[in-house]
């Protein structure tokens, strides 16, 4: 890959081995909140969700679902990244919050999409990590698979009714 996807300066394009990869490879840690954004977003692009999944924070509750993460991202065809704002998230802040939107078409349909969110971020252990994100403009999700409903047979394959298994 010779231009990096988070095409971080456009005048001068970066190579992705210059760039990103370092952070993804572990190598290097992001320096900013945006710098962690943008190789999330790469790394995304190079379907690699297990940094996705490191570099982020989740609450004692919350479980990253990687499977799902790697279905959008081979689903996706990633067309570019754009940063609208960022606030503070500098190498010596402890907190930062980067507004983007990343550019994509759904390769089933062929229809090209937008994710608008701003994301906070925190430093922990003196590495960047993604807090949370709110999406603007939130587009409704549409099924891969059809909805499965109280009486149908539960998608696992016990044999039990959907609302017996997995919907109760």
């Amino acid at each position: 890959m010779s231009e990096c996807p988070c095409r971080v300066l456009d005048s001068k394009k970066l190579s992705f081995e210059d760039c990103c990869d370092p952070f993804l490879k572990g190598t290097k840690k992001a320096p900013t909140a945006e710098a962690l954004m943008r190789s999330r977003y790469a790394a995304y692009v190079v379907k690699n969700v297990d940094y996705i999944d490191q570099t982020q924070i989740n609450e004692k509750h919350e479980v990253f679902n990687k499977e799902e993460a790697l279905k959008w991202a081979e689903s996706s065809e990633w067309m570019g990244l754009e940063i609208k704002s960022t606030v503070k998230g500098g190498p010596q802040d402890a907190t930062g919050q980067v507004e983007f939107v990343a550019h994509y078409k759904d390769k089933a349909s062929g229809t090209e999409l937008k994710h608008h969110e701003t994301s906070l971020f925190h430093k922990q252990d003196g590495a960047w990590k993604f807090r949370e994100g709110t999406i603007h403009g939130a587009q409704p999700v549409k099924r891969l698979e059809p909805k499965l409903g109280r009486n149908d047979p539960c998608s696992c394959g016990s044999g039990k009714k959907f609302k017996k298994c997995h919907g109760a």
